[in-house]
């Protein structure tokens, strides 16, 4: 089990990163210039709701779908739990008001946490199978990147630069 935890303390008013989060379908691909998609198939982020996710991180794809499994709001915090459809991927999004503005925290955690056949199968998967794919320091740096380009949009209304999907795909090789 891997869990990779990032936050990041944001001197915005909590509504502009409440108001993000309330329209996250088109905020997440606007949020990085690696994030290409996100579908909420339900339009909404309640218990049961499906998603999809996908990026290109350093030529590497990442195409997720799960269902929204946690799903809190209230005026001063919310909270968002992701399952994806393999059991091995979980993601969190959590806002929460603080005196200075809001913290976004974001968590992904990977795995199976079953004991005993848990580790088993997360050696095949991630030392084996998807070797590319779990690079952990790949994924943190991704998830930095993200915290600090939320903080640009919430605090200036800045937006990152597109990067043309040719060269996301590529960018493994470079």
């Amino acid at each position: 089990m891997v869990i990779i935890h990032e936050k990041i303390d944001i001197p915005a008013p909590y509504e502009r990163l409440k108001a993000w989060a309330e329209n996250f379908e088109e905020e997440f691909v606007k949020w990085s210039p690696y994030h290409l998609e996100c579908e909420l198939y339900d339009q909404s982020l309640s218990p049961g709701s499906r998603v999809r996710f996908y990026e290109i991180v350093m030529g590497i794809d990442y195409d997720v779908t799960g269902t929204i499994t946690e799903s809190e709001e209230s005026a001063d915090h919310f909270r968002y739990v992701f399952l994806s459809d393999q059991k091995f991927a979980v993601i969190i999004f959590e806002g929460r008001r603080t005196e200075e503005g809001c913290c976004f925290s974001h968590t992904e955690e990977f795995g199976m946490r079953t004991p005993i056949i848990g580790p088993i199968l997360n050696f095949l998967v991630f030392k084996v199978i998807a070797r590319k794919k779990a690079n952990w320091n790949l994924v943190r740096e991704d998830m930095i990147l993200d915290n600090n380009l939320l903080a640009d949009i919430l605090v200036h209304g800045k937006y990152p630069k597109r990067i043309p999907i040719e060269q996301l795909k590529k960018g493994a090789d470079e």
